[in-house]
């Protein structure tokens, strides 16, 4: 993404951490579950962590770690949250291991790799905060699932869904980047409640809200970030956030 284009080279190194961690003996990760993320996919979490920790201070290997760990968690979600499709898909062909064991032995061996990275990197004070993370994802997966529809019969248990499995991501990105740099409780007050706005905006339009339905949480994201200090840079966050609202092509790879 053009608007991470500063922090381009950061984002090749946190890319290049995943894929080492995507190979393991019994051979690469790739071969049980094909890649399919977009640009924008592989990009946008990554990109937060590390811009919300470069407004603080230097962009770091612990910080390079951090918005690795975010992407690995991202990553298992989705594995996740795609084995029923999966499941599905393979039983057609007789063959249930790679539609349903794999994809959840690969998720939950990826979550583990982002804990054995928080510490090698010396992160691991987020721990804690990171296993609430991914409960509340796996949680809203499982209401999503058991509530189909719900975006017809109940708007508010809906944006709770998006919320779980979305824009919480988000918010720690947003959040836990900007402290691992030292930032003030009020900056990551901000910019946890700019990454959760942003994200319910973001969540909404991937399940094809209209710009209309996310047009209050953008409002909401911009308001926060115009709350900072003066002397902080979140020009970059300001584009994206127009992007979202304004730039057809970004909102078509979201939607």
């Amino acid at each position: 993404m053009y608007i991470f284009s500063r922090i381009s080279e950061d984002l090749q190194q946190v890319q290049l951490l995943i894929r080492k961690n995507f190979c393991f003996q019994a051979g690469h990760l790739s071969e049980f579950i094909p890649p399919s993320f977009s640009n924008l996919e592989i990009t946008l979490r990554p990109g937060i962590v590390i811009t919300a920790g470069n407004m603080f201070g230097p962009v770091s290997e612990r910080l390079i770690a951090l918005a690795a760990v975010m992407q690995l968690i991202f990553i298992s979600s989705r594995i996740h949250a795609s084995v029923k499709e999966s499941a599905a898909a393979k039983e057609r062909h007789g063959d249930n291991r790679g539609g349903f064991q794999y994809p959840i032995l690969v998720g939950d061996y990826l979550y583990s790799k982002s804990f054995t990275m928080l510490c090698e990197y010396s992160v691991e004070a987020y721990l804690n905060e990171l296993a609430e993370l991914i409960c509340h994802i796996n949680q809203s997966n499982i209401h999503d699932l058991r509530n189909a529809g719900s975006e017809i019969t109940d708007w508010q248990q809906y944006l709770e869904i998006v919320q779980g499995e979305t824009a919480r991501l988000f918010a720690c990105a947003a959040c836990l980047g900007a402290d691992l740099n030292g930032a003030d409780q009020q900056c990551k007050n901000k910019l946890y409640h700019f990454g959760l706005n942003f994200g319910m905006a973001f969540g909404l339009l991937d399940r094809g809200a209209t710009p209309e339905q996310v047009k209050d949480y953008l409002t909401a994201a911009e308001a926060n970030l115009y709350e900072l200090p003066p002397q902080i840079d979140s020009q970059c966050f300001r584009n994206l956030l127009t992007s979202l609202s304004e730039d057809s092509s970004l909102r078509r790879m979201v939607g």
